[in-house]
Order: structure tokens, then C-alpha cells, then sequence
């Protein structure tokens, strides 16, 4: 079933907003605001698509889109959004923050016993 690019960019936009919590006005907003989320080769095809909009919109430019290139990128973000798992990301980064804290506190500990120990108090 072949697809508007105004379709693929409303089912990205779609799948940004309920998989990343991603929102804006545009795909370019939802893009600029999903930073680091997404990566670099699925921003690029995600820019693509944004542009292709922008292109559409002009009769004479929209000559300049490459369907074939905007199915491709539209299929390769959409697995991208399709395998990520949120959960897991807040999970990890939980953890994260607990591990660097453990560690901050036993590098205090060791500093602290290695100061008592050069000052003979241990």
C-alpha cells in the first residue's frame, strides 16, 4: 500500500509522542527535542522525512522528493521506535545514578580512612 509522505510523517510523529514522550508542533520539533533518544542515522532519516514535508508543500519542489528514499527512512525509523523499550531506559538510568553515587561514597570512605590512618588516629 503505497503512502503519502504526509501519512508517514503523522504515523512518526504518532510513534515519537507514544514511545519516546516525545511532543512538538512538528517532526522537526519532536526531533530537536528527542535529542540523544534517537540515533544519529534515525534522526537523519526522521530529517529527511521533516524536510520532504516542507518540500511538498511547494508544487514545483516537491518534484525533489525521493519516495523510494523517504519509504526507506520512514521504515527505519519506524523499527527503531518499534524496538525501543522505555521501561528499560528509566531502569537503566536509575541504576546509573545509584552505582555513581555508591561510588562517590566509597572513594569518601577510603579518603577519609586514609587521612585518619597518615593523621595516626587509626
Amino acid at each position: 500500500m503505497a503512502k503519502t509522505l504526509q501519512q508517514m510523517v503523522d504515523e512518526v510523529r504518532a510513534a515519537m509522542e507514544g514511545q519516546l514522550r516525545v511532543r512538538g508542533k512538528s517532526l522537526d520539533a519532536q526531533i530537536r527535542k528527542a535529542g540523544r533518544l534517537l540515533p544519529r542515522r534515525v534522526r537523519q532519516d526522521a530529517s529527511y522525512l521533516a524536510q520532504g514535508v516542507a518540500l511538498a508543500a511547494n508544487p514545483k519542489l516537491a518534484k525533489m522528493i525521493d519516495m523510494a528514499k523517504a519509504q526507506r527512512a520512514h521504515r527505519n525509523v519506524m523499527a527503531h521506535l518499534g524496538s525501543v523499550d522505555i521501561a528499560t531506559q528509566r531502569r537503566d538510568a536509575a541504576l546509573n545514578l545509584v552505582a555513581s553515587i555508591a561510588l562517590a561514597l566509597l572513594v569518601t570512605a577510603v579518603l577519609l580512612l586514609f587521612v585518619l590512618w597518615v593523621r595516626g588516629f587509626v
